[in-house]
């Protein structure tokens, strides 16, 4: 059984507004926990650190066993579709796209090359019930707090329609708004900003 805990991420990126799509019904996600007893993946509390708000370089570097996909199916997809990934360390396999979805400014239109290759992703997911799909939205901080926060989940929402589109399953889709609060790049240019209005992509695999 797959149980998915979002709430549990606003602890690990230390926003203050974490913002829930809603409560799945169905029993690969779960509520959220009340507490550490009912954490269903206390890996997820060691923190990676590509769920972290930190910049690229300032990460130190790590030496640990190369960790490969298993799913076949899914790593040729990926790889015929031009989608490279990084697995996030962890008991459960987690697969972090590295191609995000950018935005213009104050914008929650998802752009017309982005929403080609996420059709494409929720075709197959359509047919792979044993995945669960995270989406995250970000900002960058032009703008209040505020409206930041409902721009990042709008964001996610728009992605997730898309996925809906192709007929992926509603409980196998999860998304969240970080607002501004875990920029990848600098606020301080231009570029830092573009880099920072995006949407990310977890997947999650059933290890049964």
């Amino acid at each position: 059984m797959k149980v998915f805990i979002l709430s549990l991420l606003l602890f690990l990126s230390g926003c203050g507004s974490l913002a829930t799509d809603k409560m799945f019904k169905s029993n690969l996600l779960d509520t959220a926990p009340k507490n550490d007893a009912e954490v269903r993946y206390p890996d997820w509390r060691l923190a990676p650190a590509s769920l972290m708000a930190v910049k690229p370089e300032s990460m130190p570097a790590t030496h640990q066993p190369m960790k490969t996909l298993s799913d076949s199916s899914l790593e040729s997809f990926l790889s015929a579709n031009g989608l490279d990934y990084e697995l996030i360390p962890g008991d459960h396999t987690m697969v972090k796209l590295k191609r995000a979805v950018q935005f213009q400014t104050g914008s929650a239109v998802v752009p017309s090359a982005s929403v080609q290759w996420l059709a494409q992703l929720g075709r197959y997911l359509a047919n792979t019930p044993q995945i669960d799909i995270v989406i995250e939205g970000h900002t960058d901080n032009t703008g209040t707090e505020r409206f930041n926060d409902g721009l990042s989940m709008r964001r996610a929402d728009m992605v997730k329609n898309i996925l809906l589109e192709q007929q992926v399953s509603l409980a196998a889709i999860y998304t969240r708004g970080y607002g501004e609060h875990t920029p990848a790049c600098t606020n301080q240019t231009s570029q830092g900003r573009a880099c920072n209005r995006r949407v990310e992509l977890l997947m999650i695999m059933d290890s049964q």
